[in-house]
């Protein structure tokens, strides 16, 4: 019998009665992302696609696992990584869902910048209590690493403006010129298209460091983080991640 490397340890397993792991089985693991371009989005074809797309459907290939993708609204994304419905997350590890019900792999995938902007003056904002008092336009469902939980604390006093995309985000900010924006450098390039207004002024307040988080509810969870996170260290020390 002409069996490959891994059929012949799957009939291994199965002659000796072990359990078959779950991506070894090819069953597939299913990666969730938001709409959170360009790192992950959906083009005009329903196609995923984005860097971070890009990286880990290679890192996933290396590594053995099929993969599948399903784009969700940000507000679905933590609670069906925490409870299951999806397996595979790459971004942050902060989340209250995540806490208890995830896996993180240590190493940083990514690193993303996130910044404050205004109109007409500079945004005096290095701190979160900066923007205690103050109305402030986020993305429905971002976390913004531990920042959404200080935001939302009534003590705070914060007003938040809720939008889904960089562009709705910009225009707000544009029609209401005495608030402040959240968004991350990479996804405001894009929707400022090189067409920058001389009066948007913009500070960085952080980095977010994303990670592979996997959903303890996956089968053979510690596992599969562990193969993914093996190639992702081998792919990156041979120059081979896009």
């Amino acid at each position: 019998m002409n069996c490959q490397p891994i059929g012949r340890v799957l009939v291994l397993l199965v002659a000796l009665g072990l359990p078959v792991p779950a991506f070894a089985a090819g069953v597939p693991m299913t990666l969730g992302y938001a709409e959170f371009p360009p790192f992950t989005y959906t083009d005009s074809e329903g196609k995923p696609q984005g860097s971070l797309i890009e990286m880990v459907e290679a890192v996933a290939a290396d590594a053995g696992i099929d993969l599948g993708t399903r784009a969700v609204p940000p507000t679905s994304l933590y609670p069906g990584i925490a409870d299951g419905t999806l397996d595979l997350f790459m971004g942050v590890t902060t989340p209250p869902e995540f806490q208890g019900t995830t896996l993180a792999g240590e190493s940083v995938i990514a690193r993303i910048e996130l910044d404050v902007y205004a109109m007409d003056e500079t945004p005096v904002v290095t701190r979160m209590e900066d923007l205690v008092g103050r109305t402030v336009i986020v993305h429905a469902g971002y976390s913004y690493a531990g920042w959404r939980s200080f935001l939302e604390n009534p003590a705070n006093r914060v007003t938040l403006v809720a939008v889904d995309s960089a562009e709705r985000g910009l225009s707000a900010l544009r029609n209401r010129p005495t608030l402040l924006l959240l968004e991350y450098t990479l996804p405001m390039k894009l929707a400022l298209a090189g067409r920058i207004p001389p009066n948007l002024k913009s500070t960085p307040i952080s980095v977010v460091d994303a990670h592979f988080v996997v959903s303890k509810k996956t089968p053979d969870a510690a596992a599969l983080l562990a193969r993914l996170e093996r190639s992702f260290q081998r792919l990156r020390s041979a120059g081979s991640l896009p």
